[in-house]
């Protein structure tokens, strides 16, 4: 069984791999790219409590608890791509189990709680802790990255040498096709997305599955669901107290007597069950089920309770200034500013999907205040909303972005797009550029060329060709500020004006 469960790790993390890669534009999967996140019921009742909404898509996450009933922990141990990257990288490293921190576990039960006040007060903070969102992220805005620049600083350098092989062309002709981006693509925030997830595995060598035993509030969700787990460790009579099981237990889940287990800290990995000595351990549904109790503690409840209001007041009363929210553009299809920081988790899939296309979206910082840190927000500089993709809408699996079809999507409006006379080349230069009109998706056009005639310094009279915007035409797409011509700022930016947004 151990062997098996293996398997199924890597599978899972397989599959979880294939969904992320299958993330590009034209969309081509009929699965849904987002699965993982919709199996995850940390996110499934964080969004139903701060959106104060049931989301169909999470019928997943519903099936996932109902197995973890009778089953226990077995998410943590056989499916979650996180707990696989964590068992991965103790196999290369041979961490030992290392030592026992009991005191810490109880970190995760007062984060859930924690989390839980905040989301029935509309205070979405999920995102930072759930491990899937978590992993997602990681991988979508740093891991991904490094790796894609890797492999073409590689076979950047193997091409400049004169003569290579026949097959190192085909093998690039491969990955380019089929895994590596048309174009390196970075993100905002990358950074700091790194360093937590390099501080998760860095965990790892301070005991085995540090994160999963202390910290995880989805770990400390699925052992309440399984108190009444049938599924469980049993040791018979002829145990010999060897203590073997106890030393190689990742989850420190084997009491001091070595028979008694802490079901709610067991993900069921058969490894006290492989490696006793006696062959005395099973884990099956066989024996007496009686339920255990949870013992938290009072003051720990309260001190959990009060963070998470105090977290409410911090974030809520957070003053946004006009200067902040004027770079403010969400995705098309976004809903009303409220409800979409209540259902967003920063799983920054949308923000994937995009990098394939227009490469529109990027993190935000402080556009929308601390609440809105990490959500997806447009920055048309770096890149466009392209006309005709609607990827981010059917990648978002909480309906914090509404799905669109194609030809709602291209009359959707997320901005207006303003031109800065004092740097538009044909306004202060008094010289011909066309390159924002020459762009613009829309038909008819929401930038229009006017013919006027214009005084040089020496008298002269020449006719320019001036850019004006339509704005009862513009959507706010941001090809005219990505594509403009001037250096640094561009001369025509787009400001959230006229934005619209999604309402039931």
């Amino acid at each position: 069984m151990k062997t098996v469960r293996r398997v199924s790790q890597i599978l899972f993390l397989l599959f979880f791999f294939f969904l992320f890669l299958s993330a590009t534009y034209p969309l081509k999967i009929k699965i849904p790219v987002d699965l993982f996140l919709r199996m995850d019921p940390l996110i499934a009742i964080s969004v139903a409590l701060s959106a104060h909404a049931i989301v169909r898509t999470f019928i997943w996450a519903v099936l996932v608890l109902v197995l973890t009933i009778p089953l226990g922990r077995f998410f943590c141990g056989w499916v979650c791509p996180l707990g696989t990257t964590l068992d991965g990288t103790s196999f290369v490293f041979k961490n030992k189990a290392g030592k026992s921190y009991p005191k810490l576990r109880y970190l995760k039960y007062m984060a859930l709680i924690f989390l839980l006040i905040g989301a029935v007060f509309s205070s979405q903070l999920f995102w930072f802790f759930d491990p899937i969102a978590l992993l997602t992220r990681s991988i979508e805005l740093s891991i991904w990255p490094i790796i894609t620049l890797l492999f073409s600083s590689i076979f950047g350098w193997v091409f400049q040498i004169a003569s290579y092989p026949v097959w190192l062309s085909r093998v690039h002709n491969f990955f380019s096709s089929t895994l590596l981006p048309d174009q390196l693509t970075f993100f905002r925030m990358s950074g700091w997305v790194l360093l937590i997830f390099l501080a998760i595995l860095a965990a790892e060598f301070v005991s085995r599955r540090f994160w999963c035993r202390n910290l995880c509030p989805l770990g400390a969700l699925l052992a309440f669901f399984s108190k009444f787990q049938i599924w469980r460790r049993r040791v018979s009579s002829d145990c010999n107290n060897c203590a073997v099981c106890q030393n190689i237990c990742k989850m420190d889940a084997i009491k001091s007597d070595f028979r008694s287990t802490d079901y709610s800290e067991c993900i069921q990995c058969y490894d006290c069950v492989k490696d006793c000595p006696n062959e005395v351990t099973s884990i099956n549904f066989k024996g007496e089920i009686k339920s255990y109790k949870f013992d938290l503690g009072r003051r720990r409840v309260i001190r959990s309770m009060v963070a998470g209001l105090v977290s409410v007041g911090i974030l809520k009363t957070n003053m946004v200034t006009r200067n902040q929210t004027a770079t403010l553009i969400r995705p098309p299809g976004s809903r009303e500013e409220n409800e979409f920081l209540d259902r967003c988790i920063r799983c920054h899939e949308c923000v994937k999907v995009c990098s394939t296309s227009g490469r529109f979206l990027q993190p935000a910082f402080l556009e929308s205040g601390l609440e809105g840190m990490w959500t997806p927000v447009g920055v048309a500089r770096y890149g466009y909303c392209e006309f005709n993709c609607t990827m981010c809408t059917e990648v978002c699996p909480t309906d914090a972005i509404h799905i669109l079809d194609v030809e709602t999507k291209k009359k959707w409006i997320i901005g207006l797009a303003y031109i800065d006379r004092d740097r538009c080349i044909p306004w202060y230069k008094n010289e011909n550029c066309l390159v924002c009109q020459e762009h613009c998706p829309t038909s008819p056009k929401a930038i229009e060329l006017k013919e006027e005639k214009v005084l040089h310094i020496d008298g002269s009279e020449k006719l320019v060709k001036r850019p004006y915007v339509i704005e009862e035409l513009c959507i706010g797409c941001g090809i005219c500020e990505t594509k403009c011509p001037v250096s640094g700022k561009s001369a025509i930016i787009i400001t959230p004006q006229n934005e619209q947004r999604w309402t039931e």
